[in-house]
C-alpha cells in the first residue's frame, strides 16, 4: 500500500477535476438558472482541488492548467445555454440535487481550506530552514483538509516540506525508487533561529521510498531551543548532523541535511514548534503557509 500512495496522490486531483469538467460540459441546461448552480458547484469543486490536491506528485504548475480548463468550459456552457434555451421561463428550471449538494458541501471544505492559514493564537515566527530553490508544503496549516495526516498525530499545526523541480515536480517521476531522484534529498538545512540544541539523533539509515520505519516516528531529528519556543526537524539524513545537545546556534548555520529516515514515505522535511509542552503554529519570514504554499528561497 505505501508504494502506490503517491500514484493516487498523483492521479486524484486529476481524476476529480476531469470528472468535475466532463460533468459540467455534457449537461444540456434548461435555464441560466440551472447553469448558475451546476457552475458554483463546479467551481467549489475545482476550488477545493486547486487548494487541497497534492499537485507536486505531478506539477505544481498543473493546478493552473486545471482553472483555466475550468473558466473555459463555463464560459462556452454559458453561450450554449443562452443560444440553445432563450426565452424559457424560470419555473421550467430543474434543478439538480447532486449539484446543489456538491455546492454546499464543497463550500464548507473550501471554507476550512482558506482557514487554514488563520490560528486562533499567536504564531511563532522564525526564519525559512531551506535556501536553494522552489519549495512546496505538501502538508500543513490548521485545518485537517489541509493538514491531514499532522492532524491525527501528535502535532496538528507541524509542516511537511519539498523542493520542486523546473517542472513543478517534487522528484523525476511520481515514485521514483532512488533517494537521488527527489529534490529535497540531501539539501542543506540551515537554523531558523538563534538558540541551543537540546535533542539530537543521527544514527538511523535512510530508507528507501515507500519503506517507512515506523518504529521510529521521527527518525533522525534535532530539537532546537529558540527564544519563543523548541523547534523540532525531523526526517534527517543519517551522519548530517553538524551539532550536538548543548549547543549554541545562531539564525542560519548549517545544521544537517534533508534525508528519508524515520516514518517517512520519500524524503522531506518535517518541522514543528511547541511552547511550554503545547503545539504553535509556524510562520516563516512572516508568512502563514498550508497546503500548495510556495516559498522561494536563495
Amino acid at each position: 500500500m505505501s508504494g502506490s500512495l503517491p500514484i493516487i496522490f498523483a492521479i486524484y486531483p486529476i481524476l476529480l477535476s476531469g470528472i468535475t469538467l466532463v460533468w459540467l460540459l455534457k449537461r444540456r441546461h434548461q435555464h441560466w438558472f440551472e447553469w448558475t448552480i451546476q457552475v458554483l458547484a463546479g467551481a467549489a469543486v475545482i476550488i477545493f482541488i486547486f487548494m487541497t490536491g497534492p499537485w507536486a506528485f505531478t506539477s505544481y504548475y498543473l493546478r493552473y492548467v486545471v482553472l483555466g480548463l475550468f473558466a473555459f468550459i463555463a464560459v462556452l456552457s454559458y453561450y450554449r445555454t443562452k443560444a440553445g434555451n432563450a426565452g424559457v421561463p424560470v419555473q421550467n428550471a430543474a434543478v439538480s440535487l447532486p449539484a446543489v449538494l456538491a455546492f454546499f458541501l464543497f463550500a464548507v471544505l473550501d471554507t476550512l481550506a482558506i482557514g487554514s492559514y488563520h490560528s486562533a493564537g499567536k504564531s511563532l515566527d522564525v526564519a525559512f530552514p531551506l535556501r536553494s530553490g522552489k519549495y512546496y508544503v505538501l502538508q500543513g496549516g490548521t485545518s485537517i483538509v489541509t493538514n491531514p495526516f499532522h492532524a491525527l498525530g501528535n502535532n496538528k499545526l507541524a509542516v511537511d516540506i519539498v523542493k520542486l523541480n523546473s517542472f513543478g515536480n517534487r522528484a523525476n517521476g511520481i515514485a521514483p525508487k532512488a533517494l537521488s531522484a527527489y529534490q529535497i534529498f540531501g539539501e542543506k538545512l540551515h537554523s531558523p533561529c538563534q538558540g541551543s540544541i537540546l535533542e539530537v539523533r543521527d544514527s538511523l539509515p535512510d530508507n528507501p521510498p515507500a519503506h517507512p520505519d515506523t518504529s521510529h516516528p521521527k527518525g533522525n531529528y534535532l530539537v532546537l531551543q529558540c527564544l519563543v519556543g523548541d523547534i523540532l526537524m525531523a526526517h534527517l539524513r543519517r551522519g548530517s548532523i553538524m551539532a550536538l545537545p548543548g549547543d549554541a546556534v545562531t539564525m542560519g548555520q548549517p545544521l544537517a541535511e534533508i534525508g528519508n529516515s524515520g516514518n517517512t514515505l520519500e524524503p522531506h522535511l518535517h518541522i514543528e514548534a511547541t511552547k511550554d509542552g503545547k503545539p504553535v503554529r509556524l510562520g516563516f519570514n512572516g508568512l502563514s503557509l498550508s497546503i500548495n504554499s510556495l516559498v522561494t528561497a536563495k
